[in-house]
């Protein structure tokens, strides 16, 4: 028979819950080999208020976030338990967005197992539909894995200087202010604090995000850990600010195409300051961002995206 999950049992299965929880409902099948679940949305939610104000459009991460819960239900099911472990994203490959996803919209979640590993990691095939066809697909990789030591790191150890220090000091230096002057975004979706280099004539750009207990995101995770998808999102958002700075695009939007690849080898905690070290590739309307995520002297992630740059969509 298959397996249903009520939100509730997905609150508690998960150890999740808003406003990162990205199901309503799901089912697994018999064979726990695929599964099925929903997503609602609603003006109501409160993403829509900074992504993006009079034009609302679920933020593509957050279709991620939906991929991996629903995949995550998979993995316990076929993945042994192993005490003392925790499931984790590890690997994003070739996501595609191609359809915007907007209030009102019922957000329909697909995932199949492709491959287990003896290393406790699956390969997954997931993908987001509306009523408007596919919004997003591609290839997903979860793992069990233990708890990092850099949690038990001490605050003094955390702090250490990424190798990006020196670099970023001689940059120009933006607020989060100074930001909103060419992004679209506004809180609680904002996922960047400082920047630096934005706009200048070099492809090299970088930026932090203060990850604190208070966050928005934060709250809705029982772990404790700031949900990796959304590293992705401080990339992005990093990058655009680069793009969007150029006189020649003023006025305009700044819209994520592909993940090419995504990998996660650790996550940010209360207490960390992530610090971006991207380099954005502009050819005409069209480029390429990657980004290396650190926390002090310790890469957690690293990823590759396309983007394109449209007219706003006011």
């Amino acid at each position: 028979m298959p397996k249903p999950y009520s939100y509730k049992q997905l609150v508690q299965t998960l150890e999740l819950t808003a406003p990162i929880l990205m199901l309503d409902e799901a089912q697994i099948a018999d064979d726990y080999l695929s599964g099925k679940g929903c997503k609602l949305m609603s003006i109501n939610e409160p993403v829509f208020q900074g992504h993006f104000p009079g034009q609302p459009i679920t933020p593509g991460v957050l279709q991620i976030a939906a991929m991996a819960q629903l995949s995550n239900l998979i993995f316990r099911l076929t993945i042994p338990v192993i005490a003392g472990t925790k499931i984790m994203l590890r690997h994003i490959q070739r996501l595609k967005f191609r359809k915007p996803v907007l209030p009102g919209m019922r957000l329909t979640v697909e995932s199949k197992l492709l491959e287990r590993r003896a290393n406790h990691e699956a390969d997954f095939q997931v993908t987001c539909t509306t009523d408007a066809g596919v919004a997003s697909a591609g290839t997903i990789t979860l793992a069990r894995v233990s708890p990092s030591l850099q949690a038990e790191k001490t605050v003094m150890d955390k702090c250490r200087p990424s190798p990006f220090a020196e670099e970023m000091a001689g940059l120009q230096q933006f607020s989060a202010l100074d930001l909103m002057k060419y992004l679209p975004h506004r809180p609680p979706f904002l996922l960047i604090d400082h920047a630096m280099g934005i706009g200048g004539p070099g492809k090299k750009v970088c930026g932090y995000k203060n990850i604190t207990g208070n966050d928005f995101f934060l709250a809705g995770d029982a772990s404790g850990c700031y949900p990796s998808e959304l590293l992705i999102e401080s990339g992005a958002q990093l990058g655009c600010a680069h793009v969007l700075a150029q006189p020649e695009n003023a006025g305009h939007l700044g819209i994520f195409l592909c993940i090419d690849e995504a990998h996660f080898y650790d996550q940010a905690r209360p207490g960390d300051q992530l610090v971006i070290h991207g380099t954005c590739d502009p050819n005409g309307h069209a480029g390429i961002a990657a980004g290396e995520f650190w926390v002090g002297d310790r890469k957690i992630a690293e990823s590759s995206m396309k983007f394109v740059v449209l007219p706003s969509l006011g």
